[in-house]
C-alpha cells in the first residue's frame, strides 16, 4: 500500500469515529454511515417470507432468521448486530417471542 493510499484511509477512519451511527455499510464503493434501524425492514420481509414457506405462520427460531437475513445481505453484518435488532422489534410488538431470549438457539419469534 502506498503513502498516499494509507493516507487517505486514516482520514476516512478518522472521519466515521466522529459520526454517531453505530452501523456502516459499504456502497458505492465507499463506507457509508445509516440508522441503526436501517436494515429493520428487511428483517420483518425475511420473517414474513419465512411463514410463507409455511403452512401456519408457527414461531420460527431466531437462529433461523438470523442465518437467513446474514446468509442473503450483500453486506457483511454480524448475527449478534441482527439479534439486537430482533429484540428490539420484539419489544417494539414487531414480533412475538417464545422461549427465553438468553441466547439466539433458546427462543422463537413470529409476526404479530
Amino acid at each position: 500500500m502506498s503513502q498516499k493510499e494509507r493516507k487517505k484511509f486514516e482520514e476516512e477512519w478518522e472521519e466515521l469515529s466522529t459520526k454517531k451511527e453505530v452501523l456502516r455499510i459499504w456502497k458505492t464503493g465507499e463506507i457509508h454511515s445509516v440508522d441503526e434501524d436501517y436494515y429493520d425492514d428487511y428483517i420483518i420481509n425475511t420473517v414474513r417470507e419465512l411463514h410463507n414457506e409455511r403452512k401456519d405462520k408457527e414461531f420460527i427460531k431466531s437462529a433461523r432468521v438470523i442465518g437467513q437475513v446474514v446468509g442473503y445481505l450483500n453486506q457483511y453484518i454480524g448475527d449478534l448486530y441482527i439479534e439486537y435488532r430482533i429484540r428490539h422489534l420484539i419489544m417494539n410488538g414487531v414480533f412475538e417471542i417464545q422461549g427465553v431470549p438468553k441466547a439466539m438457539r433458546f427462543y422463537s419469534v413470529k409476526l404479530y
